[in-house]
C-alpha cells in the first residue's frame, strides 16, 4: 500500500497509474488524512464482482461451512420459538 498526497498524485499521475497496474493500491491523503483510494480498473472489477450479488456470497459461505457446523434440531426449534411473529392482514 503506497500513500500519497493530492499534490504529489497529481504531479506524479501516470508514475501512479503503472503501480496501480502493478497491482498497487495507493491512498490519498489531505493534509495528512485519507481521503481516497485509487486502484486499477482490474481491481475494481474484482472488487464489483466480488459484492455483486448477495445470494452468491451467502452460497459462497455455505459451501464454505463445515459440516460440523450446523445448527441442531433443537437449536433451531430454540431459535424459531424466540423469534417475533408478522402481523399479516388481508384488510387494511
Amino acid at each position: 500500500m503506497k500513500i500519497s498526497t493530492i499534490a504529489e498524485a497529481k504531479n506524479n499521475l501516470s508514475q501512479l497509474i503503472y503501480q496501480l497496474e502493478a497491482d498497487e493500491t495507493i491512498h490519498l491523503t489531505r493534509h495528512g488524512k485519507p481521503v481516497a483510494v485509487m486502484l486499477s480498473e482490474a481491481n475494481y472489477q474484482k472488487l464489483i464482482h466480488k459484492n455483486n450479488s448477495l445470494y452468491q456470497a451467502i452460497q459462497q459461505w455455505r459451501n464454505e461451512l463445515k459440516d460440523d457446523v450446523a445448527l441442531t434440531e433443537a437449536e433451531l426449534k430454540n431459535i424459531r420459538n424466540s423469534s417475533q411473529e408478522r402481523v399479516f392482514s388481508w384488510d387494511e
